[in-house]
């Protein structure tokens, strides 16, 4: 997941395929980090190993779509030094509208392979050879276009029923060269990222941990790297990594350098980086710096390289935001990601500079389905149009979409509303201002809130504190197009200051003066209080030890990202651990509650939806709101735990209260 100006070049063309292999270590034995789904096999003749990855678990998506009649996709695949790719495996699913068609695949304009679609299945399995494709830079780029004929009786929606290519996966021959400067540590493809760091870390050592991880996730794209924290008193047993395997050591020293140290002749270094103070963080981002590619040796020194602070402009284009320019078939759609923005953003709206096909008919702007503007079609074909996106609407990635419509009253105009398009050129304005008032809130608000700069404070500076910073650090990293920037601070400041801030502290014990929008006093009496300060009160006639992580934001104040627990220090290193077990669930957390109990997996929970009614209480003589606030808190509860028969005690009290003259 790593995106450093120096692989700025290669993961513009990446970006979709970053991780599309993993090769065994020896002819014979399972690749390493083999999913159960990859095979392997070996040809005899050649004595060559091959490892088939599938796309969907490189971070490549689960299929590629070819829209329109005439549609395209360019897919770049890294090549490491030492191998050859060798075969482009998958499945075409044949849309029901096909009378016939044919898909071409190209490397370098040199054609390689012509695919005629059988139309008499509803898929078709397609093997590409990739041996006489172009290898440039490191990387085959191809071309896929498809030659589609509709069926005369239909009018295909081709949006909405487009080619597919599916379950495809790559193969490569050969074994990876070993790297042998700091250069080269990095390979293009990274499975899992090893950090040593001592038992007993201080604030440096953290820092230079969260820069290194962060940095490595933030550049390698779209690509799950796994981040496994050891301490260094575990080194001396360590085996020895795979060819996508890298580890990194850590540790304080008056003698500042990044240095590779060899284990075996046949395996990858390790990178020993050390330093004190804010040297140690400079060596610790060496590999992903602008000058990594002159580091031609196995040891050097990082001179100061605190990166600039990345202003969030109030206006830019699309070119600027890394979006350019967008062509749809009948919509073009725009990723509008507040993390490009590099702040939690409000009052947006979008210049629309393009063209459409030109002829009678409409255009509309949408987001989520919701219909922010629409004025007719005319024959100029020129889209010049300010669109502007309520508050309300904006979610960490809103989509605009830009549609054009043309009647569609006969055969020959289904055929133009196919080839019909929409293209939003890169130099459309996008205009925003700072918001303090997080829209979406909750855990919809990261990590955009957290930036430009966030704090980390840890309630203690102990081993198992830096593994839960790298957890939660990394897991925001991941939702994040820009690297975030992380800065170990005190816990006073990270809950006192204006800045915005992630604090753990896996035993509780916060101050008073901290409001989160779920507490409990003891292990038995739980309080929700929402962002416009309703509160409800729920008491349990037994202990529940829980963890939970917290989106803390008021409306004015800096966001704070809270990791605690009512003494239960190991329910949240479960929590966590359900968080790393798959990176997706960090995207589909909603509400500003993630809470965790033994007996079940996490639950999100919204502060609003469990108190807020109770704002309406004095307005509400019969107590129903109050009931309804009970009953959503007993439901949750009674998930997490079972307790019916306690919560049922408690929803007659407060009716009973309710009631009472």
């Amino acid at each position: 997941m790593f995106r450093s100006s120096r692989m700025s070049s290669w993961c513009a063309r990446v970006a979709v395929t970053t991780g599309v292999l993993a090769l065994a270590l020896l002819p014979g034995t399972p690749a390493w980090g083999q999913e159960p789904d990859e095979t392997e096999s070996t040809d005899t003749a050649s004595d060559a190993v091959m490892t088939f990855l599938d796309f969907g678990g490189l971070g490549l998506g689960r299929s590629l779509p070819l829209y329109g009649l005439d549609g395209s996709a360019q897919i770049t695949i890294p090549v490491p030094t030492g191998t050859v790719p060798s075969e482009l495996t998958g499945t075409v699913t044949i849309p029901a509208w096909l009378d016939r068609g044919w898909l071409d695949v190209e490397s370098a304009d040199r054609p390689i392979a012509r695919i005629v679609l059988d139309t008499n299945a509803s898929t078709v399995p397609v093997s590409i050879p990739l041996t006489a494709a172009a290898v440039v830079g490191g990387t085959v780029t191809l071309e896929l276009s498809s030659t589609l004929i509709p069926d005369a009786t239909y009018c295909p929606d081709v949006r909405n029923d487009p080619l597919r290519l599916i379950d495809a996966s790559v193969a490569y021959a050969g074994l990876p060269a070993i790297p042998r400067t700091l250069a080269d540590f990095l390979p293009p493809v990274l499975r899992q990222l090893t950090v040593f760091v001592p038992s007993e870390p201080d604030s440096d050592v953290i820092a230079a941990a969260l820069t290194m991880t962060t940095s490595v996730t933030d550049y390698y794209g779209a690509q799950t790297v796994n981040v496994v924290v050891r301490p260094d008193s575990e080194l001396q047993g360590a085996v020895s990594d795979g060819p996508f395997e890298r580890s990194v050591v850590l540790s304080e020293n008056n003698d500042a350098s990044a240095e590779l140290v060899f284990p075996l002749d046949q395996a990858p270094p390790r990178l020993f980086v050390t330093g004190s103070g804010a040297e140690l963080i400079d060596q610790a981002r060496l590999v992903t710096s602008n000058v990594a590619e002159l580091a031609l040796s196995t040891k050097a020194f990082a001179g100061a390289s605190v990166p600039p602070a990345v202003l969030a402009p109030n206006s830019t284009t699309l070119d600027d935001l890394g979006i350019g320019t967008v062509t749809g078939t009948r919509t073009a759609s725009i990723p509008l990601d507040q993390t490009r923005l590099g702040r939690s953003v409000a009052n947006v709206s979008v210049h629309l500079i393009g063209t459409y096909t030109p002829g009678s008919g409409s255009l509309t702007a949408t987001v989520g389905g919701a219909t922010l503007a629409a004025w007719p079609a005319d024959d100029s074909g020129i889209l010049d149009r300010w669109i502007e996106i309520p508050n309300a609407t904006l979610e960490r990635i809103t989509t605009l979409d830009v549609t054009v419509e043309h009647p569609a009253d006969s055969a020959a105009a289904c055929g133009r509303t196919v080839v019909s398009e929409v293209t939003v050129d890169g130099s459309s304005v996008v205009e925003s201002s700072g918001s303090s008032t997080y829209a979406p809130l909750g855990f919809g608000s990261l990590p955009q809130t957290l930036m430009p700069r966030v704090g980390i404070a840890l309630a203690d500076n102990t081993f198992a504190n830096i593994v839960r910073a790298v957890s939660i650090v990394d897991g925001l990293q991941r939702m994040s197009s820009r690297a975030l920037d992380v800065s170990v601070i005190s816990l006073e400041d990270a809950l006192n200051g204006t800045e915005p801030a992630i604090v753990i502290a896996p035993d509780g014990g916060l101050p008073d003066t901290v409001t989160l929008p779920l507490s409990s006093t003891g292990a038995t009496t739980f309080t929700t209080v929402s962002a416009q300060g309703s509160e409800t009160v729920l008491t349990l006639d037994a202990a529940l030890p829980f963890a939970s992580l917290q989106v803390a934001a008021a409306e004015g104040d800096a966001a704070k990202l809270i990791a605690s627990s009512n003494g239960a220090p190991e329910e949240l290193d479960r929590l966590l651990g359900w968080l790393d077990a798959d990176p997706s669930r960090w995207y589909g957390l909603s509400g500003d509650v993630l809470f965790g109990a033994a007996g079940s997996d996490p639950l999100s929970l919204s502060s609003a939806d469990l108190a807020g009614p109770e704002a309406d209480a004095a307005a509400d003589p019969d107590g129903s709101n109050g009931l309804l606030v009970a009953g959503i808190v007993a439901a949750v509860v009674l998930v997490v735990i079972g307790l019916a028969a306690a919560l049922i005690v408690w929803m007659r009290s407060r009716r009973s209260d309710s009631r009472a003259p």
